[in-house]
C-alpha cells in the first residue's frame, strides 16, 4: 500500500508491484533531481521511519516522489498503475487532484491525462519490460526479421537494469520529458542519438571494477542495435554485439541478469546474420537464446520472450539449412511463447505472428495445408491485436499478405489473392523508403500482383509487379543476403512478360538477373535450387524461342544442379528434374538416363515416411505420370531392366513404405541385434502411428505434437537405416530391388507391367528363368485412347446404376452391354491379345496358366481380366479361355505375399448386412447359409445385423485368417482413405485397415460394392479397399471393381467355397484365383440372359 497524504489518496498494489516501488525510490535516491541528490531521508515522511525499508508497512510519500514515479509509469508504459482510491475520492475528482500535478511534469505532452488513466496494467514490472521488437517479414524472399527478439532490459530481480536507464534520462527541465522510450520513438533521430550519447559517456565513466558496469554495457548495446534497425549503419550493428558481449563476459553464471544479457547477444548476433548471411552468427545466436532459456525457471515472465526468439532463430536456421528438427523445434518453443502470453500483453501480436510464420514454413515442407490455415489465422490475429500506429504493424501486414498469397497459389481462390495484395500494399505504404525492409515488402507486393496477371491477365498487374520487383532492387544495399531473392523475383517477373508480349529484351534481361541471384547465393543454401530452376527455366524458354542449343546446354546445366543439390525442396528438386529430362528428351542429350534416375530417387523424398498417409498422397497425385513417362523413356532406348526397376520404384509408394515396416529383420540381428531391435521398435511406433486424424482426449499429446512426434520417429528410422547400410553385406538393406529379384515374384505364372504414357505405351513381361524382361510394344494403344476408354465405360457404369450393391433393375442394364463389349473388344486387340501371343499362351490348355497384371495409370480403371471379343459366340477371343488372371499393385508386393509365415489353423468369420443404416441387402443372408453349408464341420465365425460392429469385425480379423465380408462398402471421393466397409455402429475405413498388421491373415472376399474402385488421381497407389485389405496382410483378396447384384452374389459365393473346399483338407488361399475364375465361368454358364456387368466386376488381387 502506497499513501499519498498532500493528495489523500491510497493505492492498493500487488505485492509485486509494492516490492518493485519500494525498489525505484532505491534507484530514485541516486538520481540526481533539480542539480542535487535526493537522500532516502527526503523520500519519506515524517509518518515514516527514515532509511526503513520495511515491506509489511505501507510507503507514505512526498509529492515530488508522486509526480515522478506516476510520470515514469506514463512514459514507459504509456498506461497508469491500477488506483483505487478511497470511496470519498472515486470518480472524476481523482482526475482533478492528479491532472494537474502530472501535467506540471509532463508539460507539452499531449496524450499525458489519458497515458494516466485509460488503462490497466498487471503488474508494474511489465511496464518496465517494454516491447523493442524489431520486425519480422517471412514471405518468399526468404525475408525473415525476428519479432520480439529483442534486447530486454529489466526483470524482477530487483537490479532493474532498464529503468535505471530511462531515469538517468529523465530531464526536469525540459518539463519531465524522457530522452527515448520503447520502440515507439524510432523516428527522432535526435532522440536516438542522445541517448547513445548518455549511455556511452556512462559506459566511459564506470570503472571496470564497478558492478555496474555490465549493465551499462548490455543497454548501450541494445540502443546500438535499435539504432541499427532504424538506420541501417552495419557499424552500430558490430559495436553492438561487441557491448553485449563485453557485458555477457562481466556477469557471473549464477547472475539473475545473465538470462537477459544472453538474449540480447543472441538478438544482435540474430540481426548481423540477417544482415550479412554467416552461418556461424546464426549458430552463435541460438546457443545464447537457449542458454537465456535454460537459465530461466518456469513461470518467469521473461520465459515467454526467451522462448520466442529462440523459437524464432531456430526457424530462420531451417529457413537456411532446410534441416526439419529445428524446424519442428522452433515451432513448438513459438507455440510455448503464445500460450505463456495473455492476450492483453503488448507482444502478443508478435508472438503470433512469430508462430504464424513456422506454420507457414511448416507448410511449404510438408504440404498440410492445415497449417497454413492455422498460419494465417495466427497472422490475421497479430493484425488485429496490433494498434494501426504499432512500429511494427507494416512487418504484420505483409505476413499476412505473404501467407494469404501462398494459400491463394494451393487452393486458388481469388478473395485471397486480392487480400493478399490489399495487405502487402498496406505494409509498402506504411513504410518508409528508407526503412531497411522496403525492398523486401516491395518485392512481396510484387509477386502478389504477378500472380494476378497470372491467373487474370492483366498486363497492368505485370507491369506494376515488375515496378515493384526493380524498385526493391534498386532500394537493396549490394550486400544485403536477401538480394538473390530480389533479382530472382525481378528475373521471375520479366520472363512472364516475355511469354506475354514476346519482347526478347525482356528475355534477355531476365536471364541477366536470375544468373545473378544464382552467382549471389551460396552453395548449400536450401533456396538455391529454386533459383537454379528459375534459371534453367528460362534458357529453356529463349531456346525455344532462338533455338541456340548453348540455351539448352546451359539450361541443363542450371536444372542438374538444381536436382542433384543435397539441399532445398524436394518439391522443387524434383520439378527441375522435370525439366531436365525433358530438355534432355528433346536434345538427346547425354544426360537423359541421369536425369531420369535422379528423378525417380527424389520422389520418395516428396512422400516421405514422416508426413501423414493423407498428406503423402496429395503429395503424390501428379507424380504417377512422371514415373510413367520415364519408364517409356527407358524402353525407347533399350533399357527395359530401369524401366521395370523405376516402375517399381517410382509406383505404390506408401505400399511399398507400408510394407518396409513391417519388414522381417532376422538376418540383420544375427548381426547386429541393437541395430534390429531399434529399427523393428521404431518402426512399430510409426506402423501403429499412420493417421492422418485422432480423437483427442484429455492427457493425449495434441495432435500437432504427434505429428512432430511422428516425423522425429521417421527421421531416427532414416538414420538407423544408414547406419545398417554401413555394415558389410547390407549395403542395399531396404533399398529399391533390381530386376534379378523381381523376376522371382513370376514363380507362379508371368507378371504383365502395363505402362501408359503419352511418349508410348507398352507391356513389360516378367517370365521366371528368363534372363531379360519381354518387351511387348502395343502400338495401337495410346495415352489418349486408353482415357477415352475409361470415360466411356464411367458412362456405361454411372447410366446403368452400378454403383451400390442392391437389386437390379434389367431393363438400365440393357444398354450397357453393348458399351462393354466395345470396350473390352478394344482391350481384346490392343493390348491383351498382342500380351498373350508374345508369351505363347494357347487357347483352352487342360490347365489354365495363372498371369498377373500390374497396370498404370487409367488403365486401373479397365477390367483388362475380362478382355475379348463378345459379340460372338466364339470364345477363342477371351481372356477368359487363356489363361487365370489375377491383379498386382507391384511387383514387390507378389513377392512378399508368397513369403507367408507358419501357417495357423484354419479359421473363417463371416461378417454379413450389419445394421449400418444403409438400405438392406436381403440375399446376404443367403450368401452366409452358402458359407456354413459349405464350411460344415470347419472352425468359423459368424457377425451379423448388430453383432457385426467395427470393433468386433477388427477382433475377429486378428483372430481368424479367412474373412469374408457381405456388405455395403462406400468410396470417399475427396479423401480416399476415408473410403470404408459400413459395419452396425459405424464404417471400417480404409486407414484403419491399413493400421491392423495382421501377419498370419489368408484371405479375404469382400463381396461389396467398389472394393477395388482406386482414387483416379491416385490410379498407381492402390488406393482402395482390397489394397488395404492386402497391406493389412490378406496375401489373396476377391474384390469388386463396383457393385455387384445383390441376387447373383450368393451364387458366385457357393460356387467359389464349393471348389476351395472341393478336397476336404485345409483350404488353400493360393487357389483362391482359380475358384474365382470358375465361379463366374459356371454363374455365365447357368445364367444365360446375364449382364455382361453382373460378372465382371468380381476380381481377383494377390497370389
Amino acid at each position: 500500500m502506497l499513501i499519498f497524504p498532500r493528495l489523500g489518496i491510497t493505492v492498493e498494489l500487488s505485492t509485486e508491484d509494492d516490492h518493485f516501488l519500494r525498489d525505484v525510490l532505491h534507484l530514485v535516491s541516486e538520481l540526481k533531481l533539480n542539480d542535487r541528490y535526493v537522500d532516502k531521508a527526503d523520500l519519506l515522511s515524517p509518518e515514516s521511519s527514515p532509511g526503513v525499508w520495511d515491506a509489511n508497512e505501507p510507503l507514505i510519500l512526498p509529492e515530488i516522489v508522486v509526480h515522478f514515479t506516476l510520470s515514469v509509469f506514463a512514459e514507459l508504459g504509456g498506461e497508469a498503475l491500477q488506483l483505487v482510491a478511497s470511496q470519498e475520492l472515486y470518480g472524476t475528482d481523482l482526475c482533478d487532484r492528479l491532472g494537474e500535478p502530472v501535467a506540471i511534469l509532463l508539460d507539452g505532452h499531449e496524450n499525458y491525462p489519458s497515458m494516466i488513466l485509460k488503462a490497466k496494467i498487471t503488474t508494474a514490472a511489465d511496464i518496465f519490460r517494454p516491447a523493442l521488437g524489431s520486425e519480422q517479414s517471412n514471405n518468399q524472399t526468404g525475408e525473415s526479421r525476428v519479432q520480439d527478439s529483442a534486447p530486454i532490459s529489466g526483470d524482477q530481480t530487483g537490479n532493474f537494469e532498464g529503468l535505471m536507464q530511462l531515469l538517468s534520462q529523465f530531464n526536469p527541465s525540459n518539463g519531465g520529458r524522457f530522452i527515448s522510450y520503447g520502440s515507439d520513438n524510432f523516428g527522432n533521430r535526435e532522440d536516438i542519438n542522445r541517448r547513445i550519447e548518455v549511455e556511452e559517456k556512462a559506459v566511459r565513466s564506470t570503472p571496470d571494477s564497478d558492478p555496474d558496469k555490465p549493465s551499462r554495457l548490455n543497454n548501450l548495446g541494445n540502443s546500438l542495435l535499435r539504432r541499427f534497425e532504424r538506420l541501417g549503419n552495419l557499424d552500430d550493428l558490430n559495436s553492438a554485439i561487441a557491448q553485449n558481449q563485453a557485458a555477457v563476459n562481466r556477469t557471473a553464471d549464477g547472475h539473475p541478469e545473465k538470462p537477459i544479457r544472453l538474449n540480447n547477444l543472441g538478438s544482435s548476433l540474430l540481426r548481423r546474420f540477417e544482415r550479412l548471411g554467416n552461418v556461424d552468427d546464426l549458430n552463435s545466436a541460438i546457443a545464447r537464446l537457449q542458454a537465456a532459456v535454460n537459465l530461466t525457471p518456469d513461470g518467469h515472465p521473461d520465459k515467454p520472450n526467451w522462448l520466442n526468439n529462440l523459437g524464432s532463430s531456430l526457424l530462420r536456421r531451417f529457413e537456411c539449412l532446410g534441416n526439419i528438427d529445428d524446424l519442428d523445434s522452433g515451432s513448438t518453443r513459438l507455440q510455448a511463447a503464445v500460450n505463456l502470453t495473455p492476450d492483453d500483453h503488448p507482444d502478443k501480436p508478435n508472438r503470433l505472428n512469430n508462430l504464424g510464420n513456422s506454420l507457414l514454413r511448416r507448410f511449404e515442407r510438408l504440404g498440410n495445408v492445415d497449417d497454413l490455415d492455422s498460419g494465417i489465422a495466427r497472422h490475421q490475429a497479430a493484425v488485429k491485436l496490433s494498434p494501426d500506429d504499432h512500429p511494427d504493424k507494416p512487418s504484420l501486414l505483409n505476413n499476412l499478405g505473404t501467407s494469404l498469397l501462398i494459400r491463394f497459389e494451393r487452393l486458388g481462390n481469388v478473395d485471397d489473392l486480392d487480400s493478399a495484395i490489399a495487405q502487402n500494399q498496406a505494409a509498402v505504404n506504411r513504410t518508409a523508403d528508407g526503412h531497411p525492409e522496403k525492398p523486401i515488402r516491395l518485392n512481396n507486393l510484387g509477386n502478389s500482383l504477378l500472380r494476378r496477371f497470372e491467373r487474370l491477365g492483366n498486363v497492368d498487374d505485370l507491369d506494376s509487379g515488375i515496378a515493384r520487383h526493380q524498385a526493391a532492387v534498386k532500394l537493396s544495399p549490394d550486400d544485403h543476403p536477401y538480394n538473390s531473392n530480389l533479382l530472382n523475383s525481378l528475373g521471375s517477373s520479366l520472363l512472364r512478360r516475355f511469354e506475354r508480349l514476346r519482347n526478347v529484351d525482356d528475355l534477355h534481361i531476365g536471364i541477366a538477373q536470375l544468373q545473378a541471384a544464382v552467382n549471389l547465393s551460396p552453395d548449400g543454401h536450401p533456396d538455391k535450387p529454386d533459383l537454379l530452376d528459375n534459371l534453367g527455366r528460362s534458357l529453356i524458354r529463349r531456346f525455344e524461342h532462338l533455338r541456340n542449343v548453348d540455351d539448352a546446354e546451359a539450361s541443363i546445366v542450371q536444372l542438374s544442379a538444381a536436382s542433384l543439390s543435397p539441399v532445398g525442396s524436394p518439391s522443387v528438386r524434383l520439378a527441375a528434374a522435370k525439366r531436365w529430362i525433358a530438355v534432355a528428351f528433346i536434345t538427346n542429350h547425354t544426360s537423359l538416363l541421369t536425369a531420369c534416375e535422379c528423378a525417380i530417387t527424389i520422389i520418395p523424398l516428396v512422400a516421405w515416411l514422416g508426413l501423414s498417409i493423407l498428406d503423402r498422397h496429395q503429395h503424390l497425385a501428379q507424380i504417377g505420370v512422371i514415373v510413367r513417362d520415364i519408364a517409356a523413356i527407358a524402353i525407347l532406348i533399350g533399357q527395359c531392366d530401369k524401366a521395370i526397376e523405376w516402375l517399381e520404384q517410382g509406383r505404390s509408394i506408401v505400399w511399398t513404405q507400408i510394407l518396409q515396416l513391417r519388414t522381417p529383420v532376422d538376418e540383420l540381428r544375427a548381426v547386429e541385434p541393437d541395430l534390429a531391435d531399434r529399427l523393428l521398435h521404431v518402426s512399430s511406433l510409426l506402423d501403429q502411428g499412420m493417421k492422418s486424424t485422432k480423437s483427442q482426449n484429455k492427457g493425449e499429446p495434441s495432435l500437432e505434437e504427434e505429428a512432430r512426434q511422428y516425423r522425429a520417429l521417421a527421421r531416427e528410422r532414416d538414420e538407423i537405416i544408414e547406419k545398417i547400410r554401413l555394415l558389410p553385406r547390407f549395403g542395399d538393406f531396404l533399398r529399391p530391388l533390381k530386376l534379378r529379384q523381381l523376376v522371382n515374384a513370376a514363380k507362379g505364372g508371368p507378371v504383365v507391367v502395363i505402362n501408359v504414357s503419352k511418349i508410348r505405351c507398352d507391356a513389360l513381361a516378367l517370365v521366371y528363368g528368363a534372363d531379360e524382361v519381354i518387351h511387348i510394344p502395343l502400338p495401337g494403344f495410346t495415352s489418349e485412347k486408353i482415357t477415352q476408354l475409361k470415360a466411356e465405360f464411367n458412362s456405361i457404369l454411372k447410366s446403368s446404376g452400378v454403383r451400390m450393391r442392391a437389386v437390379r433393375d434389367e431393363e438400365v442394364e440393357v444398354g450397357g452391354d453393348e458399351g462393354c463389349k466395345r470396350t473390352l473388344a478394344e482391350l481384346w486387340d490392343h493390348l491383351v491379345k498382342p500380351v498373350l501371343g508374345s508369351l505363347a499362351f494357347s487357347h483352352g490348355p487342360d490347365t489354365l496358366p495363372r498371369i498377373w497384371w500390374c497396370v498404370t495409370g487409367q488403365l486401373a480403371f479397365l477390367p483388362i481380366h475380362a478382355a475379348g471379343v463378345y459379340h460372338t459366340e466364339d470364345s477363342s477371343q477371351q481372356i477368359q479361355d487363356y489363361a487365370i488372371s489375377s491383379y498386382a499393385p507391384t511387383i514387390s508386393a507378389l513377392l512378399e505375399q508368397a513369403n507367408p509365415p507358419a501357417r495357423r489353423p484354419f479359421r473363417h468369420v463371416s461378417a454379413v448386412e450389419p445394421s449400418s443404416g444403409a438400405s438392406y441387402i436381403p440375399n446376404t443372408e443367403r450368401e452366409l447359409e452358402c458359407i456354413q453349408r459349405r464350411l460344415h464341420n470347419r472352425d468359423y465365425v459368424v457377425l451379423r445385423k448388430a453383432g457385426a460392429t467395427k470393433e468386433r469385425v477388427m477382433k475377429a480379423m486378428k483372430e481368424c485368417n479367412w474373412l469374408h465380408l457381405a456388405c455395403h462398402g462406400i468410396q470417399n471421393a475427396k479423401n480416399a482413405t476415408k473410403s470404408g466397409l459400413l459395419l452396425h455402429g459405424g464404417k471400417l475405413t480404409l486407414e484403419e485397415i491399413i493400421r491392423l498388421s495382421l501377419p498370419h491373415a489368408e484371405f479375404a472376399f469382400l463381396s461389396a460394392c467398389q472394393t477395388m474402385t482406386g482414387d483416379e488421381e491416385l490410379s498407381d497407389e492402390a488406393v482402395h479397399i482390397a489394397g488395404a485389405m492386402s497391406l493389412a496382410g490378406y496375401r489373396s483378396v476377391v474384390a469388386t471393381m463396383w457393385s455387384i447384384e445383390d441376387a447373383l452374389a450368393p451364387k458366385v459365393t457357393d460356387a467359389f467355397y464349393a471348389r476351395l473346399l472341393l478336397d476336404g483338407e485345409r483350404p488353400d488361399n493360393r487357389k483362391a484365383a482359380e475358384a474365382l475364375h470358375f465361379s463366374v465361368k459356371k454363374l455365365r454358364e447357368e445364367e444365360k440372359d446375364i449382364r455382361m456387368l453382373s460378372w465382371l466386376p468380381f476380381v481377383h488381387l494377390g497370389i
